[in-house]
């Protein structure tokens, strides 16, 4: 995944400078089961104005082992990963985005709640990471960035679980969801539909 060229790329990618201090910062309370937490956002990051409802869903319906490495693939501002680190503070969690800015974001989310069990960097997706590193990894993809773009963050997904590690993913019905069913399911050699709700549908997929 490289600095897009493309408009809807860049929707997503754009670098952005690290440097909250200058930013114009929303902020707001988010809650989720029996945890609220404060973050921050800011323009030019996905869903600037709160939780999303992929993500709620996903994380509704996520389940995690205890103690497990977690990576948090494309995480924004960090909605999934801090609220999985609030869950399970036996877990570690990953976060990694290509957006610095949402990056920096994230770091700052997890501070504020005192998310000791994190940890965040801007990347290529999960090309400098060593194979075998996570039990789980949790996606709400990019999908405007394109097919080509997905199907690299799941490729590298595969790579990085350990041996009967999950991948959890999160897409709209209307955005081919059903399409990236087959493709998964072919890949990993399953892919299971853990619910449909609102439009969205939860997948898992275990290597």
């Amino acid at each position: 995944m490289t600095p897009a060229t493309t408009r809807a790329e860049s929707h997503y990618f754009s670098p952005s400078p690290p440097d909250l201090s200058a930013l114009s910062l929303r902020l707001f309370e988010a809650s989720l089961e029996n945890h609220t937490l404060e973050f921050a956002t800011s323009a030019a990051v996905f869903n600037r104005s709160g939780l999303d409802q992929g993500s709620r869903i996903l994380l509704e319906h996520l389940l995690i082992p205890s103690g497990a490495q977690v990576c948090d693939l494309g995480c924004g501002w960090g909605a999934i990963g801090c609220f999985l680190a609030a869950r399970d503070q036996t877990a570690f969690i990953s976060m990694c985005d290509i957006n610095a800015r949402a990056v920096a974001l994230a770091r700052f989310n997890a501070t504020r709640n005192q998310l000791k069990n994190t940890t965040a960097w801007c990347g290529d997706g999960l090309s400098a990471v060593r194979d075998e590193s996570f039990e789980c990894i949790v996606c709400n993809p990019p999908v405007r960035a394109g097919n080509r773009v997905l199907a690299r963050l799941f490729s590298d997904a595969q790579r990085c679980l350990v041996s009967d590690g999950a991948l959890w993913i999160v897409l709209r019905t209307a955005q081919g969801a059903k399409s990236w069913q087959q493709r998964l399911k072919t890949q990993f050699g399953n892919c299971e539909l853990v619910v449909i709700d609102s439009g969205y549908r939860v997948f898992k997929c275990v290597k």
